[in-house]
């Protein structure tokens, strides 16, 4: 849609509540939300506060969103899809003010098992991948590379340690 139109569109759309509430529906349906979320696209479409109040405890009420489900969904998906390490689906999802209690409750659909194979075969392959580098650029890219994944201090140090142990 061109910029005109879409301004004009959203425009048109200020005043109408069903419009808009049929809209943030489709946003809803499409994927799974958070509270935030559907704050940020009713701001983008300029809804007033008031109007922006009523739909967002219209949607709550028919369930359209819940920041429990959001978070348990987000956690597995960003780990399952993008190899994302605990740590950073917990700053992500801080950032979608999600409350602490959710987070660590929706931290605990990942499996464990699961979390240190995933860890274990990425960092094999990260390491293999890297080994025409000398040991201590290995070791700082590698570092760095699952740091901004992620994944937690204590794993990947582990991991380097039984590296330098087992010297492969």
């Amino acid at each position: 849609m061109p910029r005109l139109a879409s301004h004009f569109f959203i425009c048109k759309m200020k005043g109408n509540y069903n419009e808009i509430l049929n809209r943030v529906k489709r946003y809803c349906k499409y994927q799974e939300r958070c509270k935030s979320e559907l704050e940020n696209k009713l701001k983008r479409l300029e809804v007033s506060d008031k109007m922006k109040g009523l739909i967002i405890h219209e949607l709550s009420e028919k369930e359209f969103f819940n920041n429990k489900r959001f978070s348990n969904e987000y956690a597995v998906g960003k780990f399952r899809n993008n190899n994302w390490g605990k740590v950073k689906i917990r700053y992500n999802l801080k950032f979608k003010s999600i409350e602490k209690n959710i987070i660590d409750e929706a931290l605990k659909k990942i499996p464990e098992d699961d979390y240190l194979s995933t860890f274990n075969k990425i960092a094999q392959k990260h390491w293999i991948d890297s080994s025409q580098l000398d040991l201590i650029t290995r070791k700082r890219r590698f570092f760095r590379t699952f740091q901004s994944k992620g994944w937690e201090f204590d794993l990947i140090n582990e991991f380097l340690s039984e590296i330098i142990k087992n010297k492969i």
